[in-house]
C-alpha cells in the first residue's frame, strides 16, 4: 500500500469515530471550504444550549457526511491513477483533527452544563414537605419520589413522608409499604412507633385486624411510654366504650 493510500485510509477510520461532534452556526457562515475541498471546522466558542447544541449536532454530522465524500473522490482518483498534492491530504488531516479537538471541547462544556442544571435533589424533599403541609398528597409523593432517585444517605424523613401521603390518600397498601421500612431499615429512629401505629391503622383500614393487632402489640411491647402508645391506648378504649353502649341499647 502506497503512503498515500494508508495516510487516506487512517483518515477515513478517524473520520468514523467523530460522529458525535458539534460545530457551531456562525463556524458554518464564516470561511465554510478550504484549498482542499472541505469545510473548516476550527474550534470556537461552542453553543451550549440545549436547542444550540442539537442544531449543532446535526450541522456537524452533515460536514463529516461531505468530508467523507471528499475522501472518497480522492480514494476513486487515486485507483484511477489520478495525483494528488500532499498537500491536499495533509489539509484534510488538519481538520480532522480540529474536529476532534472541537469535540473534546464540546463534550467538557456539556459536561458542565448538565452539572449546572441539575436540580438538588433536597429541593424536591423542600417541595414534597410544601405539598404535604397544604394537603396536595399526590404532589407529595411525586416529588419524594424524584428526591429517593438521588439515593440519599439520609432517606427516612422522606419515606414517613410518603408514607403519610399515601395513608392520606387512602392507599393503604402502597403506605403500608413505606412504613415497613422503619423496622426492617431505620429501627432506631425516632419515628419508628408512629410508624408501627400507622401500619396498624392502614391494616384496620383493610380489615386485615389480625395483622393489625400485631403491631399495635409491638408498639405497646417497645414502646409504652410513647405518644403513639397512649393514642392507642385510648383509641381501644373510645371503641370498648362504643361496644358498651351499644350492648345498653
Amino acid at each position: 500500500m502506497s503512503m498515500k493510500k494508508f495516510t487516506l485510509f487512517f483518515v477515513f477510520v478517524t473520520l468514523f469515530t467523530l460522529t458525535s461532534c458539534i460545530k457551531t452556526r456562525a463556524q458554518l457562515k464564516e470561511n465554510p471550504y478550504d484549498d482542499a475541498g472541505a469545510r473548516t471546522v476550527a474550534p470556537r466558542n461552542v453553543e451550549t444550549s440545549p436547542a444550540g447544541s442539537l442544531y449543532a449536532v446535526d450541522e456537524l454530522k452533515a460536514e463529516i457526511t461531505r468530508l467523507t465524500g471528499r475522501i472518497e473522490d480522492i480514494e476513486k482518483g487515486l485507483t484511477t491513477g489520478k495525483s494528488y498534492k500532499d498537500e491536499d491530504i495533509k489539509k484534510i488531516e488538519t481538520r480532522l483533527i480540529e474536529v476532534e479537538k472541537t469535540q473534546f471541547e464540546v463534550l467538557e462544556r456539556l459536561k458542565g452544563l448538565a452539572v449546572a442544571t441539575e436540580k438538588d435533589p433536597k429541593e424536591h424533599l423542600e417541595k414534597a414537605k410544601a405539598a404535604y403541609d397544604d394537603a396536595q398528597y399526590e404532589t407529595a409523593v411525586s416529588e419524594v419520589g424524584l428526591f429517593l432517585k438521588s439515593n440519599p444517605k439520609n432517606a427516612e424523613e422522606a419515606i414517613f413522608l410518603r408514607g403519610d401521603s399515601y395513608y392520606r390518600l387512602k392507599e393503604f397498601k402502597k403506605a403500608i409499604v413505606d412504613f415497613s421500612k422503619f423496622p426492617e431499615k431505620y429501627s432506631d429512629s425516632p419515628k419508628m412507633p408512629k410508624a408501627l401505629l400507622k401500619i396498624g391503622q392502614s391494616f384496620d383500614a383493610l380489615h386485615m385486624k389480625e395483622d393489625a393487632q400485631a403491631f399495635y402489640q409491638e408498639l405497646t411491647d417497645k414502646f409504652p411510654k410513647s405518644p403513639e402508645a397512649k393514642e392507642l391506648k385510648h383509641q381501644k378504649n373510645s371503641h370498648s366504650d362504643k361496644k358498651s353502649k351499644k350492648k345498653k341499647k
